[in-house]
């Protein structure tokens, strides 16, 4: 692992101090968007949220909705959210294994959707289910035909997230919070993949040395960041990156440069 000095005159850390705002375009990889049943949100419907993460320099915010996860409101609804602000919105099409109905239906409609539709958004947890459910085999064949990203919330170890990422090897997994706590799990998953495996950072910023243990166990060209915005604020998911003990160019990569390669710089 490369030592870094992170206000090092010149660094990357170092400008965003004094500036307040990143000079290359941030992509954030993980947001939601909307109220919550259990939490109070300021800042949680479009307009405020995209006003917020511009201060800090994001390009892209790629987002599903709270409710678009529980059924209530449902993904066409979401990408006329994007269509509001078609230069910082993206969206992931949220799959709820328990209605096949829904999920056929949104797939069919991925293309009149583009460009905000990027990929698709799994919750296994969430529903009672786990990444190999085969519940989620019509969108997991969907997204690995078309080689897209699923974004898949996970905490903890899933036995069955490495043995689905190794089935479907042109589907893009994003491993969303890493398997939080365990890291190992994590690092295994992406090494053991068919380069076909990134992990999130959501969560993590705030845990000391975990950004450079990931770094240092698969490299940060297959690191990714995200916020999970507006459950945690820009600032100190970026500043969380920009202070860790890795170099400028890691820094870049999972920032800024890794969802470019994944996706295109004008995606």
């Amino acid at each position: 692992m490369s030592e870094c000095i992170w206000n090092q005159p010149g660094s990357l850390a170092e400008t965003f101090w004094k500036n307040g705002k990143a000079d290359f375009p941030i992509y954030d990889m993980h947001g939601h968007m909307g109220a919550h049943y259990a939490i109070y949100f300021k800042i949680c419907e479009a307009p405020e949220m995209v006003q917020h993460v511009k201060r800090i320099g994001v390009k892209r915010l790629v987002f599903s909705h709270h409710e678009a996860l529980w059924g209530s409101v449902r993904n066409a609804q979401v990408c006329e959210i994007c269509k509001q602000f078609p230069d910082t919105l993206r969206m992931y099409l949220g799959i709820i294994p328990q209605r096949q109905d829904f999920i056929k239906e949104d797939i069919a409609q991925f293309d009149k959707w583009a460009p905000y539709a990027v990929g698709l958004k799994f919750l296994p947890g969430y529903h009672g289910a786990d990444v190999g459910d085969s519940r989620y085999e019509y969108a997991l064949s969907f997204a690995n035909e078309r080689g897209l990203p699923i974004l898949i919330h996970t905490w903890g170890e899933d036995p069955s997230l490495l043995k689905t990422i190794q089935k479907y090897p042109n589907a893009k997994f994003f491993i969303a919070h890493c398997c939080y706590g365990a890291w190992d799990y994590a690092i295994r998953c992406v090494k053991e993949s068919h380069d076909n495996a990134w992990l999130e950072l959501t969560a993590i910023p705030g845990d000391r040395g975990i950004i450079e243990k990931l770094v240092d166990g698969v490299g940060s060209e297959k690191i990714l960041y995200g916020t999970d915005m507006p459950w945690f604020d820009e600032y100190q998911g970026v500043g969380g990156v920009l202070a860790a003990k890795i170099t400028d160019e890691d820094k870049l990569n999972i920032l800024s440069r890794n969802p470019e390669r994944i996706l295109g710089k004008d995606f």
